[in-house]
């Protein structure tokens, strides 16, 4: 064991600050930061053959498909937790990193004969297409549950879709009614608490009969539901939650599924 004190002669410690410098996630900083001197001569030999290789590699091919991961750790442990369920951004994190061990794997794989310890390495590397797939499955690119990663999501979100078109006939068919008698303030329909309403002036809000659900803040404008959409609309609210219960329900069997690979 070297004395602290020679370490600091030696300075150790900022060799190992400057290491830091070309690690890319935190962990490996961690590591780097927590590495001391070896003393057993096959080791040290051992570790020496395994730089020379991989800078035989790096000399002669591209570098090896890494990219940036962040800090898993949390959600690692959060996914062995009975009935959790991760954010869909740490679940692609996941993903990613998922994606990466397996490149980089491949990647040594290729090199295995020019870099045999490097490869021996390798073998400890997380490799699951299966895994990857199934979080492909559910999860788009852009962040968004797919409509097909269930059956009951499909038909909901079907559900969904003929509701509004419904309501959107009905409340334009009422708009273009009540158009001409000059009560309408306003060209377009908004949304209101997720409703459709029709922007109504304030004088004439007693002429069509349904749920008042805010008014401007001018007070000219008040945004009525009319209330032959209010069934409609209460079934769209019904048709949301359930959306919401079927990702959550989907979301946590990909976190059961992270947490057991």
């Amino acid at each position: 064991m070297i004395p602290a004190s020679a370490l600091n002669k030696l300075g150790y410690a900022k060799i190992l600050q400057y290491i830091t410098r070309y690690s890319i996630t935190e962990k490996g900083k961690q590591y780097v930061l927590s590495l001391q001197p070896l003393f057993d001569k096959i080791k040290i030999k051992k570790e020496c053959e395994t730089v020379t290789q991989a800078k035989d590699i790096l000399s002669e091919t591209n570098a090896p498909p890494l990219e940036f991961i962040s800090n898993l750790s949390e959600s690692l442990s959060r996914s062995r937790i009975e009935n959790a369920g991760l954010e869909i951004s740490k679940i692609l994190e996941v993903h990613k990193l998922a994606v990466i061990s397996r490149n980089i794997y491949q990647f040594l794989k290729s090199h295995s004969g020019r870099a045999p310890l490097l490869y021996q390495q390798a073998q400890n590397l997380f490799v699951d297409k299966t895994f990857e797939y199934a979080i492909e499955r559910v999860i788009s690119e852009r962040g968004e549950i797919k409509d097909n990663a269930s059956v009951k999501l499909m038909e909901i979100r079907r559900d969904l879709k003929e509701k509004k078109n419904e309501v959107l006939l009905l409340v334009n068919r009422l708009k273009k009614i009540i158009e001409n008698k000059n009560i309408v303030q306003e060209e377009y329909l908004t949304l209101r608490d997720g409703r459709i309403v029709i922007p109504v002036k304030a004088e004439h809000k007693r002429h069509i009969r349904g749920f008042i659900h805010s008014e401007s803040a001018t007070g000219l404008t008040v945004y009525i539901e009319p209330e032959q959409t209010l069934e409609l609309n209460n079934e769209i609210v019904s048709l949301s939650f359930a959306e919401k219960r079927e990702m959550g329900r989907l979301l946590k069997l990909l976190t059961k599924r992270i947490g057991e690979a």
